[in-house]
């Protein structure tokens, strides 16, 4: 329940933000700017060869020797209205130009005598060929368009153009503001912005906002401090300096003063400029608004993941998005939506004079029975403040958080054999916090007394706690599935009960994050026991739940529904090569193949190749790459991770990780616009040929009859925490080991959370888990087992 107040501090602070908001802007309004933005830096991001390098340098030169031209003689018109577009070239200097207002507004009045401002835009055809005609007029040896394709990488991630052109020597610069440097410091602003929440209008309206906020805290603090933007306030920062003559009229009415975006300070650590001014900027914010500065989703997110070329590729490929193998038959799954959360236990009032110390405990109240989160116990003094935040990700269908005033009592032995009493206890829905314009909640909840705790006797008035939480809009989140070895099959798809001969099926069970089993994979396959011919061997993948002739039987048969087949493939071996190094696999109607190897140098990697119609579309790397990179990961929980990169998304000709699979364990997290079925058979083919290669050494288990599955209402991924967010990964309790991001944890610890027959948890043993995981057949033994914000700051210029 939320509580009112009355204090004067806080009802200046509310009185503050009522005047920032207040604040107006000449230009049209900030989220469609910024929205442009967003589009604009992700068709830069799609060629980083305009980050460094020839391509970047002939940029500059175009950019100064022919669009600023063309843009002083476009505002030379009496009544410039027409839109004109620059070439994206010269739009990404231009961008980077403009992100210092004073260093662009002294080289135009040097250059031109005047503050060149931003045309009327219109991203359409007309327009570009409208400007492509007036360019070519002007400079008839200057193409409009810069070929950007002819720029390659080279083994040391350099850019080169293949056409011996880069920036003429005879060419010398007159702008003083070093636009170099510039891109290269802009080259990593896109990653950190480019999440599917900084397109939604609910995130940018809030972050409009909060850049209002920003402004007026300028004004608070009468220019005098270094203050960092978060990343929300950046976007629109970045947004309003795109029209130089609007922006500085603006912040000339607004603060008396053009500020000024210095983007030059990148040191994060301790003691450095830009974390000191982040530290800066958050203890005014909470001073003059009363509320929390970070935000969720708008934070600092790591280093840009290094990039996986494939030279030339992209240029020469198919930008068709139409994924290969999602069969007319398949059924389409259980969806999942999550939303980042940003939560700060601030402080407590109204509590009793007592003995003991205090602490909050976070939990969730759906899904997640066993999850929980505590602050440090504190002992009460003149009041009773923790400061204590935590980030993660959650599933809005967790519908609200339970927040419980633990008291800890100061008898240590009453303590160990009573254990800590409930003060008192909040509620908060997400519904509630969504619906708020900042999507955001800062002030006091009132809690509850629990009924019959000494606390509800000795409290009059129950204790009030002060929170601030942030989300992020809900968005679709990756699928999670984990394959368990189950008892095998015969030729029918009915398990086998007891030891099987000859004829049998490798099965597995897949389940969702739900906990429910949704395919069932069916390989035939040789080992120790069993020979099995080249052109028998197969693997089937089966949609839906496992089928049962009766109530009282656990004997099950695969579902008839097949969405997906995949044949061995004989391969002409090398005399040298022993026939168990090599395994080829034939699948979607044979128009693609996959070639497992294993790595001598090392033995638990597999070397992988995809030939046929996927050959132009996707790549395997081997380990977790790009979004998944994990630093300072060893080879050997590296080696039965496969990150699965899709190269023929128009948005990403470079490469993005669409799915990671270990295929050992049985893990996979597949994106919402990735193949399901495909990552589930490139998954198990290699799981398979790994266990062919092994089995003629070793005598495989077989896994057991699973019990009918009792589904529980616990849900694999409703919570994530992760390293990313700043969630510390080490001590962990076993009981919050499941709510941890999958990939980041140990693959053996991972497996054995999840596998082991007595775990009762996110559904683990209903289902008969029975100590194996997906790799039980054919793990080959190897393997299984907040920063500050924005990188600027402003001040006074001019």
């Amino acid at each position: 329940m939320e509580e009112s107040t009355d204090n004067p501090t806080e009802v200046h602070q509310k009185s503050n933000w009522q005047e920032a908001e207040a604040l107006s802007f000449s230009v049209d309004t900030l989220v469609a700017l910024a929205l442009d933005l967003m589009r604009f830096l992700e068709l830069v991001d799609r060629h980083p060869c305009l980050y460094e390098g020839p391509a970047l340098s002939r940029a500059i030169r175009r950019y100064e020797e022919f669009w600023l031209p063309l843009l002083a003689e476009y505002w030379k018109s009496p009544t410039p209205s027409t839109p004109l577009q620059p070439p994206l070239d010269c739009a990404w200097i231009w961008h980077c130009h403009r992100l210092n207002p004073i260093a662009y507004a002294r080289d135009c009045k040097v250059l031109y005598g005047r503050i060149l401002g931003a045309p009327p835009t219109m991203d359409t055809p007309e327009a570009f060929e409208r400007s492509r005609h007036l360019w070519e007029k002007r400079f008839p040896n200057e193409a409009y368009h810069l070929d950007l394709t002819q720029f390659y990488f080279d083994d040391h991630t350099q850019f080169h153009s293949d056409k011996g052109q880069s920036l003429s020597s005879e060419f010398r610069s007159k702008i003083e503001y070093n636009l170099q440097e510039a891109a290269m410091r802009q080259s990593t602003f896109y990653y950190q912005v480019a999440e599917p929440h900084f397109m939604d209008d609910r995130f940018l309206r809030a972050a409009e906002k909060r850049y209002k906020g920003f402004l007026y805290l300028f004004k608070l603090t009468d220019l005098k401090l270094f203050l960092v933007p978060t990343y929300d306030i950046d976007i629109m920062w970045h947004a309003h300096m795109r029209d130089p003559q609007a922006y500085s009229q603006d912040l000339t009415r607004l603060l008396g003063k053009v500020l000024d975006h210095d983007d030059t300070s990148s040191d994060r650590g301790p003691g450095a400029k830009l974390q000191q001014g982040f530290q800066e900027t958050c203890q005014k914010w909470q001073e003059c608004y009363g509320a929390a500065y970070s935000r969720a989703g708008a934070m600092y997110r790591g280093e840009v993941p290094a990039r996986i070329e494939r030279g030339l590729f992209a240029s020469s490929s198919s930008m068709s998005t139409t994924a290969v193998g999602m069969p007319l038959n398949f059924t389409p799954l259980v969806q999942r939506e999550l939303m980042q959360v940003l939560i700060t236990i601030v402080k407590a009032r109204g509590l009793p004079t007592t003995k003991g110390k205090f602490r909050i405990r976070l939990q969730m109240e759906r899904k997640c029975s066993s999850f929980k989160l505590d602050t440090s116990s504190v002992p009460l003094l003149s009041e009773l403040v923790w400061n204590h935040t935590w980030a993660f990700h959650v599933d809005k269908s967790t519908e609200r958080l339970r927040l419980q005033l633990l008291h800890t009592r100061s008898n240590a032995l009453v303590q160990k054999l009573l254990g800590s009493e409930v003060f008192g206890e909040a509620y908060l829905a997400w519904e509630h916090v969504l619906s708020s314009p900042t999507l955001a909640y800062d002030g006091w909840l009132r809690m509850s007394p629990i009924s019959g705790s000494k606390s509800s006797s000795i409290n009059e008035k129950p204790p009030s706690l002060f929170v601030s939480i942030s989300v992020t809009p809900p968005q679709p989140a990756p699928q999670l599935f984990r394959a368990i070895s189950c008892a095998s099959t015969d030729d029918s798809g009915c398990m086998i009960k007891g030891r099987p001969r000859r004829g049998y099926w490798q099965t597995k069970s897949v389940l969702d994050h739900t906990n429910k089993v949704i395919f069932v994979i069916r390989a035939r396959c040789s080992d120790m026991d069993n020979s099995i011919p080249e052109h028998e061997k197969c693997l089937h993948i089966h949609q839906g739940e496992w089928e049962y002739s009766n109530d009282s039987t656990d004997i099950g048969t695969a579902p008839a529904k097949i969405v997906a087949t995949a044949h061995s493939v004989a391969i002409q071996q090398d005399p040298d090569d022993t026939l168990s190094s090599h395994r080829r696999w034939s699948f979607f109607d044979s128009s693609s193949q996959l070639t497992v190897s294993r790595n001598i140098k090392r033995n638990c990697w597999p070397l992988l190749e995809i030939q046929g119609a996927l050959a132009n579309q996707i790549d395997l790397a081997c380990g977790r790459k790009l979004q998944y990179e994990v630093k300072n990961a060893t080879d050997e929980d590296e080696g039965t991770f496969v990150t699965l990169i899709r190269y023929n998304l128009p948005d990403a000709p470079f490469g993005k990780a669409t799915a990671l699979f270990n295929w050992s364990t049985g893990a996979m997290e597949v994106s919402p616009n990735e193949s399901v079925i495909l990552v589930l058979l490139l998954s198990n083919l290699i799981s398979l040929s790994f266990y062919e290669m092994d089995s003629a050494k070793s005598n495989i288990k077989h896994g057991r009859v699973p019990k009918r599955c009792s589904y529980a209402s616990d849900e694999w991924g409703a919570v994530v925490l992760s390293a990313r967010d700043g969630s510390p990964m080490s001590p962990r309790s076993a009981s919050m080991m499941p709510y941890y991001c999958w990939w980041e944890v140990s693959p053996l610890a991972w497996a054995t959370l999840f596998y082991t027959s007595n775990n009762v948890l996110i559904g683990a043993s209903t289902c008969g888990a029975g100590g194996c995981g997906g790799g039980a057949c054919g793990a080959g033994g190897c393997g299984g087992g907040g920063g500050c914000g924005g990188g600027c700051g402003g001040g006074c210029g001019g």
